[in-house]
């Protein structure tokens, strides 16, 4: 006797709710096998229903991995954002840097699969991804320069150029992000903070309290 192969039934569920479920079902997918993993049939797999439900959900593959992008995207600056400090600002720029740097690697590591879609792009991320990620890089930069120029100040670094301290600060930051990912269990959150704690006051030549 022939064995049914059908899918079973899926539960139906509220639009925003199914919607979810397949953006999860995405980046699950995204971060084990790449991007040339997804497709609508993919999708469906992977969160165990029938393919039209995907298509209920999403016009097409497109507009599944834009809205996938936007959510990420939305989580990733929100995690910045509760690192970053707001004017007035009051206490020591380099604890103040080891406190906001720690918070956003904390942020990394609790959402691995959306720091890996930003920091670490699979083979076959769409070029407007990429394009989008340089894009809110750059007005990250500009709204951390009177955050950097506060602290250089402060600091009495004055002749370090404010622009040019906040790529670097930047890019190590994206750096660290990059190992904890990698190697969460080698490079923790606490070891990095740790070492930049260091870095800084051997730059500003004090002892670290």
């Amino acid at each position: 006797m022939a064995v049914s192969t059908r899918r079973r039934y899926s539960p139906r569920l509220p639009r925003e709710e199914r919607r979810e479920q397949l953006l999860d079902a995405t980046l699950g997918l995204i971060s084990a096998e790449g991007f040339g993993a997804v497709s609508m049939e993919g999708v469906a797999r992977e969160a165990d229903i029938a393919k039209t439900v995907v298509y209920d959900a999403f016009a097409n593959q497109d507009a599944l991995l834009q809205a996938l992008f936007e959510r990420e995207q939305e989580r990733a600056l929100s995690d910045i954002a509760a690192a970053i400090p707001t004017f007035p600002i009051d206490g020591d720029p380099i604890d103040i840097l080891i406190k906001s740097l720690t918070t956003v690697l904390e942020a990394v590591r609790s959402h691995a699969d959306t720091w890996r879609l930003i920091l670490l792009p699979a083979d076959g991320t769409p070029p407007v991804i990429r394009s989008e990620v340089d894009r809110h890089r750059d007005l990250l930069i500009r709204q951390l320069e009177p955050i950097v120029a506060w602290g250089v100040k402060e600091l009495g670094l004055d002749r370090l150029d404010p622009e040019l301290t906040a790529h670097t600060i930047l890019a190590i930051s994206e750096n660290a992000a990059r190992l904890t990912l990698t190697e969460p269990r080698r490079f923790t959150p606490r070891r990095l903070a740790d070492f930049a704690a260091d870095l800084l006051a051997a730059v500003v030549r004090r002892p670290r309290a």
